[in-house]
């Protein structure tokens, strides 16, 4: 069988310059003072396969080289040594707005994008219903797309690439700026055509994204293949990394087709790491009635996000809605979460009886206007209670019993 891509010996390199050049005579003297251009290899020696109906993850840290690979694919740069081929038309959904004149309408952009992959009018206008049902831009269709939000402009990005039929489907984190539902039709979607047999890449630092449409994943790091296999034991292998670097995460594990329904939100701020902790700091997964226990929820932030609010709630493992506490509830007020950091919830003694319980934790703006990340019941732990006549029911009431009899009445 052909591959659909193929790379063979590939390395691509930037030359990095401290200031460019203002003017020729900034450039003449620079050239005679030797002063050396500065070269930076971001991928070197990538040799992998990917066959006609794979859906592959590609993951990594930052600068890793992901989404340079994904521009040689879809020829937007050129490899400085080696090659890649692919066969197939290709659709890419790189980053937002990109394909799209921002004076043209959305429609005009659809017949656009599509003059673009080759397909002949006719063909657009018998899929432009299904576009548009899709994309969900309303009136907006016939509005300048420069007017767009970003959650507009991926919504009829993710629309054209997908109903025009690619052979070939590349996407950089670009589902991440849709909401709740649109994520859940993203994914639908997704599933839809990888059933066609259509290739698809995918680039995601959320790794549960990966795990739930990827048979198969790509680790990249510092511009080479750490690994090349089954997408679970690949991002395994990636968590054990970065466990070992000193920086922990808890990847929860997601039943395929339930992407969407478990996890939603802006990603602004996400959730990477959560540890249920006993009184020692240690982790833990059973405890008992009446223990010390502490929820910790890491997070990560790629710019500031002011005036945020995390949440969490209890359930029952049948869905028993137990508790649903939050920081900004209890007066804890955080101005502004930028970066790394992590927040703890801190009982002093549990009061849930024997049985298994399940999470869900949330980022928020604490209007509760937007949601940044949310898990749905994805962390479960259990607890026991050990004492000679355990409590029935689901929460121990701390309380005490007191017995006063009375004195017998006078014969």
């Amino acid at each position: 069988m052909t591959p659909a891509i193929q790379f063979q010996r590939l390395s691509k390199k930037f030359k990095l310059n401290p200031t460019r050049a203002r003017s020729f005579q900034e450039r003449l003297v620079r050239w005679r003072a030797g002063s050396a251009t500065q070269e930076f290899w971001v991928l070197q020696d990538i040799n992998f396969e990917i066959q006609p109906g794979e859906t592959v993850g590609l993951i990594g840290p930052n600068g890793s080289g992901k989404s340079t690979l994904l521009k040689l694919i879809s020829r937007i740069i050129d490899p400085s040594s080696g090659k890649v081929t692919t066969h197939g038309r290709i659709a890419s959904l790189l980053e937002l707005g990109a394909g799209f004149h921002p004076d043209l309408s959305g429609r005009e952009n659809i017949f656009l994008n599509a003059s673009i992959l080759g397909i002949p009018r006719p063909v657009i206008r018998r899929c432009l219903d299904d576009i548009l049902d899709f994309a969900q831009v309303g009136p907006f269709i016939d509005v300048p797309v420069r007017n767009y939000s970003s959650g507009m402009a991926m919504r009829l990005g993710f629309a054209i690439t997908t109903t025009l039929d690619p052979d070939i489907l590349l996407i950089d984190e670009i589902l991440a700026v849709g909401d709740h539902n649109f994520q859940r039709k993203c994914f639908d979607r997704l599933e839809t055509l990888r059933a066609r047999g259509v290739t698809t890449v995918l680039v995601s630092h959320t790794l549960e994204q990966v795990q739930q449409l990827c048979r198969r994943a790509i680790w990249l790091d510092k511009g080479r293949v750490r690994a090349d296999g089954d997408a679970e034991a690949v991002i395994s292998m990636y968590l054990d990394a970065e466990r070992a670097s000193g920086y922990r995460r808890y990847l929860p594990k997601i039943k395929r087709g339930m992407e969407g329904i478990t996890r939603g939100g802006t990603y602004q701020a996400e959730i990477v790491a959560v540890e249920l902790l006993d009184a020692q700091g240690q982790p833990r997964e059973i405890f008992e009635t009446g223990e010390f226990f502490c929820l910790r929820i890491h997070y990560c932030t790629q710019a500031p996000v002011t005036d945020p609010a995390f949440g969490m709630a209890f359930y029952r493992s049948d869905g028993l809605h137990l508790n649903g506490p939050n920081t900004a509830a209890a007066g804890l007020r955080i101005p502004v979460i930028d970066g790394q950091g992590y927040i703890d919830y801190i009982v002093e003694q549990l009061p849930l009886t024997t049985g298994r319980y399940e999470i869900a934790i949330s980022i928020h703006s604490s209007d509760l206007a937007t949601g940044y990340d949310y898990h749905h019941r994805l962390y479960s732990f259990d607890v026991r209670d050990r004492r000679a006549h355990p409590e029935l029911g689901v929460v121990h009431i701390s309380a005490r019993w007191r017995h006063a009899p009375e004195a017998p009445a006078p014969q």
